[in-house]
């Protein structure tokens, strides 16, 4: 009996083992600023806020260097401006054309009045051949005024043709217009929150991301992070994935603050797993864990963890 307490003592320790990862300090109430969209795929940084420092809601966190925006506003509202142009210029002439119509109308109605005047004398008065070109003359002008109408009413399809195409063609290029024009307000990216800035690191190389750097739209370049409902955001390998689950209780140490530990578990593992690789190749898995009794320890964004995670292998 005492040999198979012993094996079961052996085996429950041979399958434990105690995980270290780091992490760092995040305020559960935190912004997080992404590159925008831009045309490249990646947004060159021409200013930020001061790291560390203390913004309000408003202040400006970022701007993006938004020169070949700038250059596609100004080439859309050109193409407005000549659209503009060319389209005033079309209604003119319709409406010069539609002048004309209506004139050449107004006399042919006059023409078949004075032909009809003219057919309705009597033969015997004129005589037969006077009379006849009279009748071929009320006809001729019968024929124009239908012509004159077809055409006076061709020039007015035509003009409202031109006004709906206008129309339509104004809408689709101011929308152009104003939808580069909010991307270009969305390069300016301010404070949402109040807080303390904290700066994002590359991806590739680890370093602190800065002004004038690089950034591939949607990743994030920095945060906002309030003081006050601590959290830590650490980074698992996916081979070490399988080994963790929700609710692992955890033991967290801080470097700011020697011999002070605290506890937590396990809230959130991403889905998916990102490159990170300044840490080597392979997938890491975002991992947030909650703390315990937060409040009576003087915690900063920022500050760097390390966190110990029993496991079973």
């Amino acid at each position: 009996m005492k040999y198979i307490l012993c094996m079961l003592l052996v085996s429950t320790v041979v399958n434990a083992r105690e995980m270290y990862i780091t992490g760092v300090v995040e305020s559960s109430k935190t912004q997080n600023v992404l590159m925008p969209l831009v045309r490249s795929f990646n947004g060159k940084i021409s200013d930020m806020a001061e790291e560390g420092s203390f913004v309000e809601p408003g202040d400006v966190l970022m701007q993006v260097d938004g020169a070949e925006v700038y250059s596609t506003i100004e080439s859309q509202q050109e193409s407005l401006d000549v659209f503009r142009a060319t389209s005033k210029r079309d209604l003119i002439n319709l409406k010069i054309e539609k002048n004309n119509a209506m004139v050449a109308h107004e006399k042919a109605k006059v023409d078949k009045k004075v032909a009809q005047v003219r057919a309705q004398v009597p033969v015997n008065f004129i005589g037969e051949l006077e009379y006849k070109e009279r009748q071929l003359a009320l006809k001729q002008s019968d024929k124009a005024l239908n012509q004159a109408q077809a055409a006076l009413a061709e020039v007015v399809r035509k003009e409202q043709e031109k006004e709906q195409e206008i129309k339509l063609g104004l809408e689709q290029k101011n929308s152009k217009l104003d939808y580069w024009k909010e991307r270009l307000e969305s390069f300016s990216v301010k404070a949402q929150q109040s807080g303390y800035v904290i700066y994002g690191t590359q991806n590739w190389t680890g370093r602190k991301i800065q002004t004038g750097d690089q950034v591939q739209s949607g990743s994030e370049v920095l945060k906002v992070s309030q003081n006050g409902n601590m959290k830590i955001i650490a980074w698992i390998n996916a081979i070490d994935i399988p080994a963790i689950q929700l609710d692992n209780a955890v033991t967290v140490a801080f470097d700011a603050l020697p011999g002070v530990k605290t506890t937590g578990s396990i809230e959130e593992i991403s889905a998916g797993g990102e490159d990170k690789q300044d840490w080597g190749s392979g997938l890491y898995y975002k991992v947030v864990i909650a703390l315990n009794d937060t409040d009576e320890l003087p915690l900063l964004a920022g500050m760097s963890a390390l966190i110990s995670i029993q496991t079973e292998v």
